[in-house]
């Protein structure tokens, strides 16, 4: 009863894209992705020595150019085959710290939890780098953003 009665009390963490990313959204030329961040307490900065989440989302996929030479945008997605990522950070060396995505609830959604070490600096610009393959395609994208620490 105890143990009900205390995952009742979590509230539930909603993925967001934060105030300290260099960008929410990736157009590439497999497709558009999303990456969002939760966390508990997490407003604009991720906080250092607390577990987090990132979520990476393909909203829709590019197909090549068409006969008229225009770029097509579709909603239906092509199955993405795999998704590596590593932090690292942008400005000091803190080492790669690998980020291990699996499928998410949702077609097209890949969840990862890390944690990052806490530096000297008050805040730190780390890059989370991303590389999509979608059959013989592959792409790698980054994405930066700034944790705070404790």
């Amino acid at each position: 009863m105890s143990e009900q009665n205390s995952s009742s009390n979590h509230s539930v963490l909603v993925s967001q894209c934060i105030e300290s990313q260099s960008r929410c959204e990736v157009s590439t030329e497999l497709g558009i992705f999303s990456i969002k961040f939760s966390q508990n307490q997490l407003s604009d900065k991720v906080k250092t020595e607390l577990p987090f989440v990132i979520e990476l989302s393909q909203l829709a996929q590019i197909t090549t150019p068409n006969k008229s030479n225009q770029t097509t945008t579709k909603s239906t997605k092509q199955s993405i085959t795999n998704v590596s990522a590593y932090l690292e950070g942008k400005d000091m060396f803190m080492g790669k710290v690998p980020l291990f995505f699996e499928q998410g609830a949702n077609e097209g959604t890949y969840i990862a939890q890390s944690l990052l070490a806490s530096c000297s600096e008050d805040q730190m610009v780390w890059r989370l780098w991303v590389t999509i393959e979608r059959g013989e395609k592959t792409k790698t994208f980054f994405v930066d953003f700034t944790s705070q620490r404790l």
